[in-house]
């Protein structure tokens, strides 16, 4: 979960590592920061021109990743050697 779509936006982060831990085995997605913002922010956009307002609280800034978004840079640990 992301709290804040613009604050995660706005990050200058160059690498993210993120860990799926809902399996038997931890999955990692070693995903570039640009693509990755990139990303996360055409998701988002895409669920509010859906839903226009949020249906529980419309003040609400949270987003999500899902490993199926990440999915192309499962185990990519050579994103470190870029």
């Amino acid at each position: 979960m992301i709290a804040d779509i613009d604050t995660f936006t706005d990050s200058t982060v160059g690498t993210y590592v993120l860990v799926d831990v809902s399996g038997e085995h931890p999955r990692f997605f070693i995903a570039p920061g640009h693509e990755l913002r990139h990303d996360v922010r055409q998701r988002h956009q895409q669920f509010m021109a859906r839903v226009g307002v949020r249906p529980r609280n419309s003040e609400s800034r949270h987003t999500k990743i899902e490993p199926q978004d990440v999915a192309r840079w499962e185990n990519d640990w050579s994103a470190f050697d870029r």
